[in-house]
């Protein structure tokens, strides 16, 4: 029966001590624990801001390539119909100069290809090393300092805990 009816005093010194553990925890833990989950939330949000962006200018890279291929590829037919022409114009005394113009303008356009996608590639390369190290330091500055506020919070409480 002292289960569902407590003594009074037990009750009493129960509820007492616990609201001076909830007026020193509001006094001193409560503010300085969401100040921190804010900052947390806040990190998180900038870096799920620039995972976004970085996203998107990929794919923006990505349409970018695409049209300067499409582009070098109707060079490359402009460039080989032109040459073609010429070939049927001057028949039989520039038939194998116009082959070979016509062959090293494909390999021109071809290297131009090649040395823009390697451009291009580089560039974002560099673009997502940059943001890579960025979001890298963001996550290891959290870290770090997550470790020195426990660090720091526990300390605190031993040299109270000595002091009572």
């Amino acid at each position: 029966m002292e289960i569902l009816f407590p003594d009074i005093g037990l009750f009493f010194w129960t509820v007492f001590a616990f609201g001076i553990f909830l007026l020193v925890m509001k006094k001193f833990a409560w503010k300085p624990l969401l100040s921190m989950l804010k900052e947390r939330e806040d990190k998180i949000e900038k870096s799920l801001t620039l995972a976004e962006q970085a996203r998107f200018e990929l794919a923006n890279l990505d349409k970018i390539q695409k049209k300067m291929m499409e582009e070098a590829q109707d060079e490359r037919k402009k460039l080989l119909q032109e040459t073609r022409a010429d070939r049927q114009k001057m028949l039989e005394e520039a038939k194998e100069k116009a082959a070979s113009e016509a062959n090293r303008i494909i390999e021109v356009a071809r290297a131009e290809i090649n040395a823009e996608r390697e451009k291009a590639f580089k560039e974002l390369k560099a673009e997502i090393l940059g943001y890579s190290v960025q979001i890298a330091e963001m996550i290891l500055k959290e870290k770090i300092e997550q470790e020195n506020t426990h660090q720091h919070l526990i300390d605190r409480y031993l040299k109270e805990m000595k002091l009572n």
